[in-house]
């Protein structure tokens, strides 16, 4: 889908979309690199010969350990923008706002029994998050209404510190998790892509 500015009935909806899927085509090519590289985070060697910084840099590179809160942040800030996308596409003025349940709650009021809210749900709903999200905002005494502080710094503007230890070192878990995620995004891509086409076309 790209329509231009004069042959669409909401523009926004249209650059919200196309903004989604790129922050979600990033979390997809980055976690399935991650599943390529089966998630190290250890370097095993052999003789007395000990891996230089840039072997071992090279080595984990898509690892959890040092990519987990940028490629949650990529993949929420697709479900944040997605779900704006929906919204505007009815013609509706959007919020100032980051704040993932509300912006379901609005989303499942205007599609209702949509195939979108069960996706939606298991990530903004503490109760449905995957394992490793659910400890995440457990340990940290959130949810993620606060992905938009909680994935890119220590601690939140209210003094509110976040566990982010426990994101990484995941191993097989960590696979999983983001094999889903990059899995989930191909499903949901084609169904919210149909939706926006439908109003905005």
């Amino acid at each position: 889908m790209r329509p231009e500015r004069d042959a669409v009935k909401n523009f926004e909806a249209v650059r919200l979309w196309g903004l989604a899927l790129n922050f979600w085509r990033l979390t997809r090519n980055a976690s399935d690199e991650l599943v390529k590289a089966g998630n190290p985070d250890s370097m095993f060697y052999e003789g007395w010969e000990i891996p230089t910084d840039e072997e071992y840099e090279e080595h984990v590179k898509w690892a959890d350990t040092n990519i987990a809160e940028p490629l949650l942040f990529n993949f929420y800030h697709g479900i944040e923008l997605s779900h704006k996308s929906l919204i505007a596409a009815k013609g509706i003025e959007l919020k100032a706002s980051h704040k993932l349940s509300q912006l379901l709650s609005e989303f499942n009021s205007l599609y209702p029994n949509s195939v979108l809210t069960e996706f939606y749900e298991k990530y903004i709903v503490l109760d449905k998050y995957p394992n490793i999200l659910k400890t995440f905002c457990v340990d940290s005494g959130i949810t993620m209404d606060y992905f938009f502080q909680s994935l890119k710094y220590p601690s939140s503007t209210k003094g509110i510190s976040f566990n982010h230890s426990v994101l990484r070192f995941n191993g097989e878990d960590g696979i999983e998790l983001f094999q889903d995620i990059s899995k989930e995004i191909v499903k949901v891509k084609v169904e919210f892509t149909r939706l926006v086409e439908g109003e905005c076309i």
